[in-house]
């Protein structure tokens, strides 16, 4: 039992009954994932980091996947902690090469923001929002997080891990670890999510959106991101180290540069925390 409870499941006791589960438990399916996205995909029960273990693979081919049931280790930008409770939500880590550096930087987590947008919307109904520069949003409120990770020379091809985290179905007590507003995709469209079919259609999706991005390049992404820009045309205030700005965001320009307007002059803003503006200007 502590076990279980270990791995974030919710349980209660009934009397004379013994244990059970809160919500029911439906595990991927590694059959089903195979059968849509190929051969080049693992899937765990439990690991640190599903980064790290792409990480450790030697040469993977474009588009490889590893998944898991369970993280312990789990992480977020800037290395904060990710919950990742068993068989509730969605982590998965990709593997994609690409020639430059320079060009992977330019953008690369907001294509794949786009991409796992787009999927969601496509498969659940239209309901879910980007925050600039990785994060998926539903109404003011935290729904999953994207990390990139790149390894490789300075002037030779970089090898790029992208982690994905989505929330399905948050259990209660993986909940009180969660320090900031969140919403999962069972609150969102209030039915059971199929994580199976939804793994399926983000990272179909992804791959897509990654060969798309080597040829093309951030530009052909920047009318979706900035139709699915949950802070478009708002009063925002940026942060970062050092200062913060306020100003009405105009989405991203064609480098990723986020765009804000303030006092008619509008600025290219390549990093910082950026939150919505409420109307006594303190910042939530």
């Amino acid at each position: 039992m502590a076990e279980l409870r270990r791995l974030g499941l919710d349980i209660f006791s009934v009397k004379g009954k013994g244990y059970r589960l809160a919500h029911p438990l439906s595990l991927l399916d590694e059959e089903r994932l195979k059968a849509s996205l190929g051969e080049h995909l693992a899937l765990w029960s439990e690991v640190g980091s599903t980064n790290d273990v792409l990480k450790a693979e030697k040469a993977p081919p474009n588009g490889a996947v590893v998944l898991a049931e369970c993280q312990t280790a789990g992480r977020g930008r800037r290395g904060q902690n990710w919950v990742s409770p068993f068989g509730a939500h969605l982590y998965f880590s990709l593997f994609w090469q690409m020639d430059s550096r320079h060009a992977a930087l330019q953008g690369l987590s907001l294509v794949a923001g786009v991409a796992v947008a787009n999927a969601i919307n496509a498969t659940l109904g239209d309901a879910v929002r980007l925050k600039w520069p990785n994060d998926i949003y539903h109404n003011g409120r935290k729904l999953g997080g994207i990390l990139v990770e790149l390894v490789g020379q300075a002037n030779g091809p970089v090898n790029i891990i992208i982690g994905v985290g989505l929330n399905v179905a948050m259990p209660l007590d993986a909940a009180r670890q969660v320090d900031q507003p969140w919403t999962d995709l069972q609150q969102i469209y209030n039915r059971l999510v199929d994580r199976t079919e939804l793994a399926n259609q983000v990272i179909s999706r992804l791959r897509d959106a990654l060969a798309t991005f080597s040829e093309k390049g951030l530009a052909a992404f920047v009318d979706d991101w900035n139709r699915l820009d949950c802070f478009w045309g708002q009063a925002v205030v940026l942060k970062n180290e050092q200062s913060q700005q306020v100003g009405i965001c105009r989405g991203i320009e064609s480098d990723g540069a986020l765009l804000l307007e303030a006092g008619g002059q509008v600025s290219r803003i390549y990093g910082g925390e950026l939150s919505m503006r409420s109307h006594d200007g303190i910042t939530g």
